[in-house]
């Protein structure tokens, strides 16, 4: 049953796109961009849930997608292979993967990930007005 989470994975190396596409396919709704353009030109015109972001892409650093990402709602969950990225990533707050990591690893980061947009949005929920909740056209 998919989800209505949809995840984008910013990612240049194809076969890891293929990877991950093939394990998050069946819960999420998956889409991909290879460069920091494509994602920011993804992100402009897509509504996304939840970014999987290699730091390193060929066009540049994953922290302008994070940062664009982060400014239209959605959760970013930073990856490298790098361990020298890896101490940066860990300061950034954000949740991150170190390359290579295994499916369960990806699966727990992203329910977790989406546990808290749940949370998120039941909050916002109960903060709307009974009207709202309800689809009245009344005030």
């Amino acid at each position: 049953m998919a989800s209505r989470f949809h995840i984008l994975i910013v990612e240049d190396e194809q076969l890891i796109v293929e990877v991950l596409n093939g394990t998050l396919e069946f819960e999420y709704h998956v889409s991909s961009a290879a460069t920091v353009r494509d994602a920011l030109a993804f992100l402009r015109t897509s509504r996304v849930d939840v970014v999987l972001l290699d730091s390193i892409l060929p066009d540049g650093c994953g922290v302008e997608v994070a940062r664009a990402a982060e400014a239209v709602g959605a959760a970013v969950i930073e990856m490298s292979g790098y361990p020298e990225v890896m101490e940066g990533l860990q300061r950034s707050g954000r949740p991150h993967l170190c390359k290579p990591f295994g499916q369960d690893l990806l699966l727990a980061t992203i329910a977790s990930v989406v546990r808290n947009i749940g949370e998120d949005d039941a909050a916002a929920m109960r903060d709307l007005p009974a009207a709202a909740v309800s689809g009245s056209d009344s005030w």
